[in-house]
């Protein structure tokens, strides 16, 4: 390796690596179509909406109920966002952990105390 860095074609093998090993990994900014099924059997629907600074994610997430704000982080292909909402007066602390394949995120969501279930995204909006 020491001998590619002192060669101007070794140290542009070196950068052109590097730029396609970052553009490789694709932001999860952008709007999507949220999904996920609850301990019960029922099925939620929200749209979601992230902004990715590194390995940061922050957002919102909308449906019928109102706006929630989101958080969370990217590590490779592994997403973990968390929020929380009221349910019967108290709070209900709400965890997704997934995986990220091109413009879909599958996992679990874990509802508090509740339960988990299927969780599912696909982009539907621009980065």
């Amino acid at each position: 390796m020491k001998g590619m860095l002192q060669t101007p074609k070794g140290v542009a093998f070196i950068v052109c690596a590097l730029a396609a090993a970052v553009a490789a990994q694709a932001t999860l900014t952008g709007e999507w179509a949220m999904s996920f099924t609850t301990p019960r059997g029922g099925r939620s629907e929200y749209t979601l909406y992230m902004t990715q600074e590194g390995p940061r994610l922050t957002g919102h997430l909308t449906s019928e109920y109102g706006e929630t704000p989101v958080k969370g982080s990217v590590n490779g292909d592994e997403v973990k966002l968390a929020w929380s909402i009221m349910e019967n007066g108290k709070p209900l602390d709400i965890s997704v952990t997934a995986t990220v394949n091109g413009d879909s995120l599958n996992g679990t969501i874990k509802l508090g105390t509740i339960g988990e279930g299927a969780f599912n995204a696909e982009r539907t909006g621009g980065q």
